[in-house]
C-alpha cells in the first residue's frame, strides 16, 4: 500500500510513501502522518491512497498521528478546489484549514560545550558562543538563528559544530493529540474478604453510591489522596481505564437576551418559507436576503436552522467577526441543543478547535457557529448555510491564503447540495447583482420590526463649519446640540470614527521632521492613554519624546484626530457623561469588548466612542443618536470600491440608532456633503445606490463585469524587488499577447503602502473577463518565479489594494 502527502511547503507537489504492514489498516484519507523529508521528518496529510506505485527507493511513514480521519474525500474535494481556484499549494492549504496544531517535526537542538580559554576564534563565533552561554541547556537552531542578530548564524554554527565547540542533537515538536483522563471504578469481584483502613473503606463507599469518576474529581469530591487511590488499585480494589475528555468552548454570556415570544411579520413569514421549501427540496440554492437594518433578519435564520435541526440535518451560521459572537451566543443559548453546539474562531484556543472539529467529523455536533474558518468544519448532512453581513470585509483573508469566506459559502453549499442565505442591509454590488440577473433567488425585508421608522440622517458640512470657527471642529455645533438633548433624556449615543490612536500623523514645526516607522511607510501615531507613539501595521512603538530627535526642538505639532482624542474631547465637553472607548486597544485584553457591550446594554454607559467594531450587527435598543465624525477618509482610498464600502459602512452605524421605541437620529460629517453616497444613505435608498454604482463598474469592466487577480510582491531587499517586478511583468505582457490580449497587466508599481514590516512591497493587477486566462497567466508567472530573494503572493478576487 502507498499514499499521496500533502506537506506544508511552498512547492504543489504531492508525495508518494510506502505504508508499513502494521499501519495499513490506519491509513485513511484526512489524517496526519509523521514522514521522512529530506534529512528531517515533516507532518503531512493522506489525501490517496494507492495500490501501486512505480517510483524507485520509497521511503515509508513513520507515524500516522490521528486516530480518526480529521476529513473525508468530499471534504478533500472542496479543500482541492481552494487550492486551485485561490493558487495555493494541497499542503499549505491544508495546513491553514485544518485546526491540527502545530506541526510536529524534527528539529536540531544546540548546546554549547566548554571552549579551552587559548582557543582562537573568529568575531562572529565569539559572538555565537557568547549567544549561546546564556542557554545552557540548548536552544532550538530556529530560535537561534532568529534571535542571535548574525545573518550568517547557521554557517557559523556548522563551523563551532566541526570544532567541537556545540553537540547537536535532534528533537520532536508535539502535534496536537487527544486529552485523556483516568476513571476510577470499583472492580467487578470487588468483595469484602480484604482488609482496609477506615479512609479506604470510606473511598470505596463513596464511589458505590457515586458511580465511576475521573481521578481529579474523586479525590476532590472524596476528599481523599493519590496514595489512598494508588493503593486499592494495588489491592484490586478498583480498577482505572483512560478516557478521552472534550476540550470545548464556552457557551455563556455575559449579554442577557430573555427568550420573549416573538412573532414574526409577514415580510419575515414569506422569507422563512422561502428558505424553508429550498432547504426541502435538497438542491443547491442560493438565496439573498436583502432587509434594511432591524428587520429582524436574525429571526428568520434562527427559524430556518430550527427547521434544519428537527429535520435531521445540519446548519452553519457564520458572522464576519470575533466580536459578534456573543450577542449571537446570547440568543442562540437555550434554543437548541447547547451539546451539539460548536463555536469556531480564531480566538478560541487550537487545542478546544481541534476537539470540535474530531467532534463535528463524528456526527456529534448539528450546528456550528463562527467566523470565516467555522466554514472549513466538516458537517455531515448539512442543508443550511448563514452568512450574516456578507458584504462585510472581514470575510477576506488578506495573509497566506487569501480566500473569502462569503464565496467559498457558496461553493460548499454547492458541493453539499445545500441552502445558502446571504443576508445584509447593504449586499455587496457583487452580490446584488447576482440576484438582479437570476443567478440567487432574492427575498427582502423592507421595513423595521414593528414598523418602526428608520433614523433620520442629516449631513453637515464641514466647510461651512470651518468657516464658522476658522478651524475645523472636531465635533459640529449641530452635533455637539444633539449630544446634550439625548443625554439630557437618558438615552445612548455612538460616535463613530475609523481611527484609533490619538492624533493620524506628528511633525517637528521647526525642522518638518515627520514621525514614521522605521520598519513601515507609514507616520507613527500618537498614543496619549500609553504615552506612546505606535505604527498601527507592525506594532512597533516608542515613548512619546517632548523634543524632536532631529533638531531637538520642541513645537511637535499633531494633526488628525483619532478615537482617543475623539474620548478626551466628549469628556470635556460632557463631563458628567459616562464616556467609554471601544477600539483595538481600548479591548486588546480577552473579554473586554464583551463587557464593553455589557455595560452598554446595562445602560453604564452614556457615549460610545469607536471604530469601525461598533458598527457591525450589534443591537442595542436605547441607542438613540449616532455621530459619524468623519465620511470622507474610506471615500478617498485608492480602491474602486470605495464608494461602496463608505455606504455600506454609513448605513451600519446608522442603523444602531433607533432599534428600541424611541425614535432614532444619525449626523454625518463631511466635506463632500453631495456626494452620491451620502445622498442615498441619508435616503436609506440601497438601490439608488446600486443603480449608480453598477454604472460606474460597467464603464472600466471592474467586478462583477469583470475578474482581478493581485500580485503582492515584496522583500527586504528593495533593488531585488524592483528588478522581479520589472522581469513579472514583462513575463505577464507577453502571456497576455499569447491569450489574445484577453488580459490587461496594470503595473507592477509600488503599493500605496510601500513598506511594512521591514519588506518593500509592489503589486501588479492581471484584470480581465475570462477567470480561466487570468489563472494560467498567474499559474504561469509562479511556475517560473525561482527567486527566494522575492515572495509573490496571489489575491484572487481582491478586497484590499494597499
Amino acid at each position: 500500500m502507498y499514499v499521496n502527502v500533502a506537506i506544508n511547503i511552498p512547492a504543489d507537489k504531492l508525495f508518494t510513501y510506502a505504508v508499513p504492514a502494521n499501519l495499513q489498516s490506519k491509513a485513511l484519507i484526512g489524517k496526519r502522518v509523521f514522514v521522512p523529508f529530506g534529512r528531517r521528518k515533516r507532518t503531512g496529510f493522506i489525501v490517496a491512497i494507492l495500490t501501486s506505485c512505480d517510483l524507485e527507493k520509497i521511503k515509508p511513514i513513520s507515524e500516522i498521528l490521528d486516530d480518526k480521519a480529521l476529513f473525508d474525500s468530499n471534504d478533500l474535494n472542496f479543500y482541492s478546489w481552494i487550492s486551485d481556484y485561490f493558487i495555493h499549494p494541497l499542503g499549505k492549504t491544508l495546513a491553514e484549514l485544518i485546526p491540527s496544531g502545530s506541526e510536529k517535526k524534527d528539529f536540531l537542538w544546540i548546546v554549547p560545550v566548554p571552549a579551552p580559554l587559548d582557543l582562537a576564534l573568529s568575531q562572529s563565533q565569539e559572538k555565537l558562543l557568547d549567544f549561546l552561554r546564556q542557554y545552557p541547556q540548548g536552544i532550538a537552531l530556529g530560535h537561534l538563528i532568529k534571535n542571535s542578530g548574525l545573518k550568517n548564524a547557521a554557517t557559523v554554527m556548522r563551523s563551532l559544530h566541526l570544532a567541537g565547540l556545540v553537540r547537536f542533537s535532534e528533537k520532536q515538536n508535539k502535534s496536537l493529540a487527544i486529552r485523556t483522563q483516568k476513571i476510577i471504578r470499583l472492580a467487578p469481584d470487588a468483595g469484602e474478604p480484604l482488609k482496609l483502613t477506615s479512609r479506604q473503606e470510606a473511598l470505596v463507599d463513596f464511589l458505590k453510591n457515586s458511580g465511576p469518576m475521573g481521578l481529579n474529581d474523586l479525590i476532590a469530591s472524596a476528599r481523599t489522596s493519590s496514595a489512598i487511590v494508588k493503593k486499592l488499585l494495588g489491592k484490586g480494589v478498583m480498577t482505572s481505564s483512560d478516557a478521552e475528555i472534550i476540550r470545548k468552548s464556552s457557551l455563556t454570556s455575559t449579554i442577557s437576551r430573555t427568550r420573549e415570544s416573538i412573532h414574526l411579520s409577514s415580510e419575515q413569514k414569506t422569507a422563512l418559507d422561502e428558505i424553508c421549501r429550498s432547504i426541502n427540496a435538497d438542491t443547491f440554492h442560493p438565496i439573498l436576503l436583502h432587509g434594511v437594518t432591524g428587520s429582524g433578519k436574525t429571526e428568520v435564520y434562527l427559524n430556518a436552522i430550527e427547521h434544519v435541526l428537527k429535520n435531521g440535518g445540519t446548519a452553519m451560521y457564520l458572522v464576519p467577526e470575533i466580536a459578534l459572537t456573543p450577542q449571537l451566543i446570547s440568543r442562540i443559548a437555550g434554543r437548541f441543543d447547547e451539546n451539539k453546539i460548536a463555536v469556531i474562531h480564531s480566538g478560541i484556543a487550537q487545542s478546544v478547535r481541534y476537539d470540535q472539529w474530531r467532534q463535528i467529523k463524528r456526527g456529534q455536533i448539528n450546528l456550528v457557529i463562527g467566523a470565516r474558518s467555522a466554514l472549513f468544519a466538516p458537517l455531515p448532512d448539512l442543508k443550511l448555510i448563514i452568512v450574516d453581513e456578507e458584504h462585510d470585509a472581514s470575510y477576506k483573508q488578506d495573509g497566506r491564503l487569501c480566500y473569502h469566506g462569503r464565496d467559498l459559502a457558496i461553493v460548499k453549499a454547492k458541493f453539499s447540495a445545500a441552502v445558502v442565505v446571504l443576508g445584509s442591509a447593504t449586499p455587496g454590488v457583487r452580490s446584488y447583482y447576482n440576484a438582479r440577473t437570476a443567478k440567487y433567488h432574492l427575498l427582502e425585508l423592507t421595513r423595521r420590526i414593528n414598523n418602526k421608522p428608520l433614523p433620520h440622517i442629516d449631513i453637515i458640512d464641514m466647510k461651512a463649519q470651518k468657516e464658522i470657527h476658522g478651524k475645523t471642529p472636531i465635533l459640529s455645533d449641530a452635533l455637539i446640540t444633539a449630544v446634550g438633548e439625548t443625554l439630557r433624556k437618558k438615552e445612548q449615543i455612538l460616535l463613530f470614527l475609523n481611527k484609533r490612536g490619538f492624533d493620524t500623523f506628528l511633525v517637528c514645526a521647526d525642522c518638518g521632521y515627520n514621525f514614521r516607522c522605521p520598519n513601515c511607510a507609514v507616520a507613527l501615531k500618537s498614543h496619549l492613554a500609553e504615552n506612546i507613539i505606535k505604527c498601527h501595521y507592525c506594532d512597533y512603538a516608542q515613548k512619546a519624546m517632548p523634543l524632536c530627535p532631529k533638531c531637538r526642538g520642541s513645537r511637535i505639532l499633531n494633526y488628525g484626530t483619532g478615537t482617543q482624542k475623539l474620548e478626551k474631547e466628549v469628556e470635556s465637553l460632557f463631563p458628567r457623561a459616562q464616556v467609554q472607548r471601544m477600539d483595538s486597544d481600548a479591548t486588546a485584553q480577552k473579554g473586554t469588548q464583551e463587557k464593553i457591550l455589557y455595560a452598554l446594554e446595562q445602560k453604564e454607559i452614556d457615549i460610545l466612542v469607536g471604530t469601525q467594531m461598533i458598527t457591525k450587527g450589534h443591537d442595542f435598543p436605547f441607542i438613540t443618536l449616532v455621530g459619524v465624525i468623519s465620511a470622507d477618509t474610506s471615500l478617498n482610498m485608492p480602491d474602486f470600491r470605495a464608494a461602496e464600502k463608505t455606504f455600506q459602512m454609513l448605513t451600519q452605524v446608522a442603523g444602531r440608532g433607533g432599534r428600541g421605541d424611541a425614535a432614532g437620529r444619525v449626523i454625518i460629517q463631511t466635506f463632500n456633503p453631495q456626494h452620491y453616497v451620502l445622498q442615498h444613505t441619508r435616503t436609506h435608498d440601497y438601490k439608488a445606490f446600486y443603480e449608480e454604482e453598477i454604472e460606474f463598474r460597467k464603464s472600466l469592466q471592474y467586478p462583477p463585469f469583470g475578474y482581478i487577480i493581485n500580485l503582492r510582491l515584496s522583500s527586504v531587499k528593495k533593488d531585488a524587488l524592483i528588478e522581479t517586478a520589472q522581469e513579472v511583468g514583462k513575463q505577464a505582457r507577453r502571456l497576455a499577447t499569447r491569450y489574445g490580449n484577453a488580459a490587461e497587466i496594470i503595473g507592477p508599481s509600488e503599493s500605496p503602502l510601500a513598506k511594512i514590516r521591514g519588506e518593500h512591497r509592489q503589486q501588479m493587477l492581471i484584470k480581465g473577463r475570462d477567470s480561466k486566462i487570468l489563472h494560467s497567466i498567474a499559474v504561469d508567472i509562479l511556475e517560473k518565479h525561482d527567486t527566494s530573494a522575492v515572495k509573490i503572493t496571489v489575491d484572487v478576487d481582491p478586497e484590499n489594494f494597499m
